[in-house]
């Protein structure tokens, strides 16, 4: 590898944690996950994924699915 990678490239630098959340809908090629937020408790997020990330099968709202999310902490 030719080209040196410094600590603030962009490459894998940011961390990412597995959580768990409800499909809250599917439109467009885009599967709607409602977590809750990492900081409030009280609040919910939603988080788009699309819907090749699912491999094994296509989730269907109410379902309980896991993501991959930045870790911020």
């Amino acid at each position: 590898m030719s080209a040196k990678r410094h600590e603030g490239s962009l490459y894998g630098s940011k961390k990412k944690k597995r959580v768990r959340g409800c499909v809250d809908r599917v439109t467009g090629g885009i599967v709607v996950v409602v977590i809750k937020h990492p900081d409030e408790p009280d609040v919910y997020q939603e988080i788009y994924v699309p819907i090749e990330k699912f491999t094994k099968r296509t989730p269907q709202e109410g379902d309980y699915v896991s993501v991959e999310i930045e870790d911020n902490s």
